[in-house]
């Protein structure tokens, strides 16, 4: 699969993760608080922002060796009573490309600063972008029972 696209694909980050978390680790991330810290820049570009309850947030999982084979499938969050699974039906770290994407509560904004809560990012992580979130986007969305067992 090689097009032209590929050789052309940059990404820069537009800020970073501040947060207490130093490293990469299985935990429940719902209630870590993190400070978006943005390019002073972008301040312009957060504005309203807090008019919203959720933000999209989309990161590059700078920690994630690049080195480490990418599975095709496993048990979500290696707990082998769920079933095996394919990468893509999961929210495990080790990608194709180590992008991350979470929806996440904003719960302030401050210029170029956004205080989020539910981020699964670490510390220095960088931002590549930020969304509004539509919840009516998601309208109907159905997961499967593993999911609820998590």
């Amino acid at each position: 699969m090689d097009t032209d696209a590929d050789a052309r694909m940059v990404l820069r980050p537009i800020g970073y993760v501040k947060n207490a978390i130093q490293a990469p680790a299985m935990r429940e991330w719902g209630e870590v608080v993190s400070e978006l810290v943005l390019d002073e820049s972008l301040a312009g570009a957060t504005e309203r922002l807090e008019e919203f309850s959720h933000i999209i947030v989309a990161f590059w999982m700078h920690k994630v060796s690049p080195e480490r084979s990418v599975p095709t499938r496993l048990h979500p969050r290696g707990r082998a009573e769920l079933p095996l699974v394919g990468l893509f039906a999961t929210h495990a770290p080790y990608r194709p490309n180590p992008l991350g994407v979470s929806i996440v509560r904003l719960i302030e904004r401050r210029a170029n600063v956004l205080v989020v809560k539910g981020l699964d990012a670490i510390d220095g992580t960088p931002i590549v972008d930020i969304k509004s979130f539509f919840p009516g986007q998601s309208a109907g969305a159905t997961v499967p029972d593993w999911v609820r067992r998590l």
